[in-house]
């Protein structure tokens, strides 16, 4: 095991009484015992020899941590807490190589119908069958391409270029009002707005002037030259006798 779950409140609540030689043996009795996943030698010559225990101090501090914390077996030093775990961790590998033998497993054709998969994937997936009990713990996922956001492609998008005789405050309040909107700004749409100015009379510049004063989503000639009726352009001017006085006042 490359790694093992150290529980920091339940190693200092057992281990509180051990001298500082003895915890270091402890530490590297277990680092040995998960590295190698198997009991520790009956010797303890041997032992001593696995976690450099040099000086006499050290060597008995791995004694008085064997009696106390291992148990001596016809295989070896054994710790019950240890087993645990690497039997825990041995238990959740095969359900990862179930899980990657199962995703790599060939699918099998229907009567009649063509492979679920091209034949050379079916043939990369047989190959990684065969490797799959050699897999790491944790099997790497098939990368997917990641879909283009429609943010994303509207970014990528070649920008539009301002019109000749349009200034850029015009432009820039045209190109926000599109965006309100929600459309799209094209060369079709700039063709388009062209050529209803010129059947208004009106510039590209003027044209979307008024377009951005109306805040339409569109603009078309014939609703800048049609007056509706009874509009304040054809309806007669009242009679202001006030403004007439002010007017027509002979100052001395």
């Amino acid at each position: 095991m490359n790694y093992y779950p150290f529980h920091i409140g339940d190693y200092l609540s057992a281990t509180r009484h051990l001298t500082w030689e003895e915890d270091a043996a402890y530490r590297r009795l277990l680092d040995t015992y998960y590295t190698t996943e198997k009991p520790l030698p009956k010797e303890l010559r041997a032992v001593c020899r696995l976690v450099l225990a040099a000086t006499e101090g050290q060597r008995e501090a791995v004694r008085v941590v064997l009696a106390e914390f291992f148990q001596e077996t016809e295989s070896g030093w054994v710790n019950a807490r240890a087993d645990a775990e690497i039997e825990a961790m041995r238990e959740k590998q095969q359900k990862q190589r179930d899980k990657a033998n199962k995703r790599w497993a060939k699918p099998q054709a229907e009567h009649g119908n063509a492979p679920a998969i091209p034949q050379h994937a079916n043939n990369d997936a047989v190959a990684s069958n065969n490797d799959a009990d050699a897999m790491p713990p944790t099997p790497t996922p098939t990368p997917t391409p990641t879909p283009v956001l429609k943010e994303e492609a509207h970014k990528r998008a070649p920008a539009i270029v301002k019109p000749d005789g349009v200034n850029d405050q015009t432009w820039q309040d045209w190109l926000q009002l599109r965006k309100a909107k929600r459309a799209a700004v094209t060369e079709t749409v700039i063709r388009g707005a062209t050529l209803e100015a010129a059947k208004a009379g009106m510039s590209l510049e003027e044209f979307l002037q008024v377009w951005c004063r109306r805040g339409s989503q569109g603009l078309e000639a014939s609703w800048i030259t049609q007056q509706p009726r009874d509009s304040p352009a054809t309806r007669p001017a009242k009679f202001d006798p006030v403004a007439y006085v002010n007017q027509n006042r002979v100052t001395s």
